[in-house]
C-alpha cells in the first residue's frame, strides 16, 4: 500500500468513528428525552 492509500484509510476510519459516536449521542439524547 502507498502512503496515500494509508492516509485515506486513516481519514476514513477517523470520520467513520466520529460519525458513529455522534449517532450514538443523538440516539441516547433522544432516548433520554422520550423517557422524560
Amino acid at each position: 500500500m502507498s502512503s496515500v492509500q494509508i492516509g485515506l484509510l486513516m481519514l476514513f476510519t477517523i470520520s467513520a468513528f466520529g460519525f458513529i459516536t455522534l449517532l450514538i449521542d443523538v440516539l441516547r439524547a433522544r432516548r433520554i428525552s422520550t423517557d422524560k
